[in-house]
Parts: C-alpha cells; sequence; structure tokens
C-alpha cells in the first residue's frame, strides 16, 4: 500500500464550550456561601465590579442558618449514648483545663509539660497517643509524661485524658458517690463482653441477676463519652445557609432563591470615560467589562435552573410540603431531568450541596430523591419512607421483645404491603444509627 505525505481538508463536527458556557456551569454548583466567595474574589481582579452588600444582611444568627454539625440535615439519629451536646462558647478545652493547671501543686516545669500534653488531645478530649510517643516527641522520660497525664486525668471535665471509650467512662465513673464498685469491675475487666450485651456471661461471672447489669447498664450510658465536646473547637463551626426557600403563601407554594446575601454587581462608572478611549487601557477595560457581563449572565443563568429545578421538585413531592417527610415520593435526577427537558448532568449540578428552607426545616435538595419500593396497591413508596417505617416500628417495639431484621421484614410485608428483603431493613437500620435487636433489649 502506497503512502504519501500532504496537506488535506477535512470536514467535521465538534462541540465547542465557550468560557461563558463554563462559567455558568461552574456557578450552577456553587452554593450561596461559595458564590459570595468567588464574586468577592472576582471584585479584587475587577476594577470594573463593584459589590454593593445587600440592605438586609442576614447573619449567622438567621433562622434560616443551622449548625452543620452534629444535627444532620433532613434526617433523625439513634445514638448509642444519649448526649445533649453544647458549647461553653468563647472557651476551647484546651483553654479550660490550662486554667485549671494553675490551681495544681504542679511546678512551673510540670506545667510547661502538662500544656504541652494537652496540645496532643483531640476534640473528644482523649489522648490517644502512647506515652512512650509522646515522651519521645518532647524529648523527656515515659514515667514524667504519665504522671502528668495522671494529674489531666483528675481535671474537668470528668473522662478528659483518657486514651479509649473504656477508660473514658471509667475515670467518670469512679467519681460517682457513691462509687458502684461492681460497675467498675465490669468495665474495666469485661468491658468487650458488656458492650457486646453478652450479660448472661457477665450474670453467671459476678453472681448476679441480668436486672442488675440492666441497672448498671443505664447508669452508664448516662455518661459522656466524648467529654471535649461541651467546649469550642480551634476551628470555627461550619454554618450551612439554604440556596432556596419554600413559603406557603394560602393554598400555594412559592419557590424563591436566597439572595440576602449574595451581593449586587454593578459597573463602576469611574471607568466610563476611559471605555470610550482608543488606548491600550481601553482595551483591558473591555475585557473587564466583558467578564463582568459573563458573570452577570451567568448568574442570572444559575437563578433561573436553580428555581426551576426546585419548582418541579416542589410539583413531584407536593405531599411532603403539605403534610411532612412521611410522604415523600420516590423521585430521581432523571425525572426531574425529563421534565425540564434540560440533561441530568445539569439536575446533578443544580442539586449538589444545595439546602432548601422549607416549612418543615431545612434540607440537602439531594433529600428529595430516592429509588421506589413496591407497596399497597402497587403504590409507589420511596426508600425514604420505607427507612421512617422501620425506625417508627423500632421505636414503638417491646424492648423486652425488641423486633429482629426479619419481623420487621414481614410486618412491612403484611401491614403495609412492602415487599423487601431482610438484609435490606438491616442496611436501613444501620444508616439509622440503629443497634441490632439483640443490643436494643432490655431486661427490666
Amino acid at each position: 500500500m502506497k503512502q504519501s505525505v500532504g496537506l488535506y481538508q477535512e470536514q467535521s463536527l465538534r462541540l465547542a464550550m465557550t468560557q461563558e458556557l463554563k462559567q455558568a456551569i461552574t456557578l450552577l454548583q456553587y452554593s450561596t456561601l461559595e458564590l459570595v466567595d468567588f464574586l468577592k474574589e472576582q471584585s479584587l481582579e475587577n476594577p470594573l465590579m463593584d459589590l454593593k452588600e445587600p440592605s438586609i444582611h442576614r447573619e449567622l444568627s438567621s433562622s434560616r442558618v443551622q449548625r452543620l454539625k452534629p444535627k444532620k440535615i433532613g434526617t433523625t439519629t439513634t445514638q448509642t449514648f444519649s448526649i445533649e451536646n453544647f458549647s461553653k462558647h468563647g472557651e476551647t478545652l484546651h483553654q479550660y483545663i490550662e486554667q485549671q493547671l494553675l490551681d495544681t501543686d504542679m511546678t512551673t516545669e510540670e506545667k510547661k509539660l502538662a500544656k504541652r500534653i494537652i496540645q496532643h488531645m483531640d476534640e473528644n478530649g482523649y489522648i490517644q497517643e502512647e506515652p512512650v510517643a509522646i515522651a519521645e516527641q518532647l524529648k523527656t522520660k515515659p514515667e514524667i509524661i504519665i504522671k502528668a497525664l495522671n494529674t489531666i486525668k483528675q481535671l474537668e471535665p470528668a473522662g478528659i485524658g483518657a486514651q479509649n471509650l473504656q477508660e473514658c467512662l471509667l475515670l467518670q465513673l469512679k467519681r460517682k458517690s457513691p462509687r458502684n464498685e461492681l460497675a467498675e469491675a465490669i468495665l474495666e475487666n469485661d468491658f468487650t463482653l458488656f458492650a457486646e450485651k453478652a450479660w448472661k456471661t457477665l450474670a453467671k461471672k459476678y453472681e448476679i441477676n441480668i436486672k442488675e447489669i440492666q441497672t448498671i447498664h443505664d447508669e452508664i450510658v448516662k455518661l459522656n463519652p466524648r467529654p471535649g465536646n461541651r467546649y469550642e473547637t480551634v476551628e470555627k463551626p461550619k454554618y450551612i445557609t439554604p440556596d432556596l426557600i419554600v413559603q406557603r403563601h394560602q393554598n400555594h407554594f412559592v419557590v424563591s432563591l436566597n439572595e440576602e446575601i449574595i451581593p449586587q454587581i454593578n459597573i463602576n462608572k469611574q471607568y466610563e470615560s476611559a471605555l470610550k478611549s482608543k488606548n491600550e487601557l481601553e482595551s483591558y477595560l473591555q475585557e473587564k467589562l466583558q467578564q463582568c457581563q459573563w458573570i452577570v449572565k451567568s448568574m442570572e443563568h444559575r437563578k433561573h435552573t436553580l428555581v426551576k429545578v426546585m419548582e418541579e421538585i416542589l410539583r413531584v413531592q407536593q405531599s411532603f410540603f403539605l403534610n411532612g417527610p412521611s410522604f415523600l415520593k420516590p423521585l430521581t435526577l432523571k425525572d426531574i431531568a425529563t421534565r425540564l427537558e434540560i440533561h441530568e448532568s445539569t439536575v446533578s449540578r443544580a442539586t449538589k450541596e444545595k439546602y432548601v428552607q422549607t416549612p418543615y426545616g431545612l434540607f440537602e435538595l439531594k433529600y428529595f430523591f430516592s429509588q421506589s419500593l413496591s407497596g399497597r396497591h402497587d403504590e409507589e413508596k420511596s426508600t425514604k419512607q420505607v427507612q421512617q417505617l422501620v425506625e417508627e416500628l423500632i421505636k414503638n417495639e417491646d424492648k423486652q421483645k425488641p423486633l429482629s431484621d426479619q419481623q420487621l421484614t414481614n410486618i412491612l410485608q403484611k401491614q403495609y404491603h412492602i415487599t423487601i428483603s431482610r438484609r435490606t431493613v438491616a442496611k436501613y437500620r444501620d444508616l439509622l444509627n440503629i443497634l441490632g435487636s439483640s443490643m436494643r433489649k432490655r431486661y427490666d
């Protein structure tokens, strides 16, 4: 076969993404706070861009702004320990401990060493590194570290300085008055058996009945497994600001973009005369003007898309907004994309890390999307509805005879006509942070 080298013309079709389109896609992915940061950054680089702060600027105290942690948005959780998480504002755990060190009988050098040791303490109040490792880092002897650690463990809040959960609970238990020596012995010597609820084995070993172990269990769950959480961390708390707001007006709902913290973009009029001149400055300013116009257009596109997607979610999930989360219907990104005649990736970007304020609280847009399961009379039920049913059934169960995953499966099928496997029920239970039946059983 003869080959030749030459210049040839070829016609082809290609999709070219313009800079304007790229910017519109990027802005669509941004949450409100990310968008504000982007605009401020652009205004520093572009002399034509003037940002006007909103006249009504709601700070983080707004009712529409919620703490990101520890609360989960749009879900409920069940914790092994019932503990109220609250902050002692204005003071970190390290600062509180350092203040207490001043009142100890430690020498000045020992106090300096203790201050360095507590830098190894995590936000929960644990020091998980071995004393030998800390000693190597601080270039001192392990026994000196152990002595300082023992002093730290006597400070408030009870349980700080522990290496693990077992020690943390034991430190707190030993400060109880009167002391429960049996509970201390079980925690110290048989923590794993106790945690796994092998209570028959424990009852036989300690020659007590199971009800006594249940009483000990009830006492221990009142302890704080994360004593350091009461205090502020050095890192500032993260906040969520809703990107969209759904409000009810008489018999209908209205979707609006939350523009309270989005600054308005204005063109700096001081450069108007320079834009008309024919020089290098005019060329530079024309480029910056075009950038401003692109950003304004991209923001309008973002607003239009977000509102449009949320309005369609509202139409499909009308029962949710009228009656609450338990009436959530099955919905996929593809469903919304088909209804709006847009690409599924556009819906994905529009819902990514976006939050909406509703009459029932703050929800991530992704919350409204879930797969379907067959329900009564072939009515489709969302996976979130089934999870809520599982949670409700467990909440109302007989605690002395808790429902197994198979029993929950049978109830869902017989009473609610929902076909689901035992493994799926177990998966939903794990997602809800609910223990298995053997771990939920009480022996009152």
